[in-house]
């Protein structure tokens, strides 16, 4: 389930982290509000099986640690855990021991969009790479994201997205 913990950055001797909890991968807001408090690194542990987000596995971290200029570890654990008793997932197939196996394919990203080869899909691993955090503030500087984000907007429009009574802003031709 969601967590209701905010998005917060603890400062560390190897650097300002985060953690964004498995499924928070899918919100970009997530993302975005680990760099608005000054995170360098967000890592993000995963227990995730093939199927429906597999295809956003190498695209969703390396698009957060470049849209937010820091490093991003995209950790997702490999093999099949089989539980006791069976169970069904809400996906209309009969009771089952086991989510199905885990895809692996860990990574990290840095702020300028290069990314490490991913590990492997079955065996576990140990990725180890340099981070220069320097390279947050570079990118920050170069790109210039920050200076043209409109987040007083973003805020308001957020804040009228969570009334129920909420119309989106759609423009037709006339």
């Amino acid at each position: 389930m969601e967590g209701n913990t905010g998005h917060p950055v603890f400062e560390t001797a190897f650097g300002r982290i985060a953690i964004n909890i498995c499924y928070g991968r899918h919100h970009p807001q997530n993302w975005l509000m680990f760099g608005i408090n000054g995170a360098e690194i967000v890592f993000n542990p995963s227990a995730t099986v093939g199927g429906l987000s597999e295809p956003l596995w190498g695209i969703e971290a390396r698009n957060a640690a470049i849209a937010n200029s820091y490093f991003t570890v995209a950790i997702n654990r490999v093999g099949t855990e089989e539980f006791p008793n069976a169970f069904t997932s809400g996906d209309r197939k009969p009771s089952h021991k086991d989510f199905g196996p885990f895809y692996g394919s860990s990574y990290i990203t840095a702020p300028d969009g290069a990314r490490t080869p991913g590990l492997s899909r079955h065996r576990d691993g140990l990725l180890i790479t340099e981070m220069d955090l320097n390279l947050c503030r570079q990118v920050k500087d170069w790109w210039g994201f920050r200076l043209t984000q409109r987040l007083p907007l973003y805020a308001e429009s957020l804040a009228a997205a969570s009334k129920l009574n909420y119309k989106p802003q759609i423009l037709k031709e006339d």
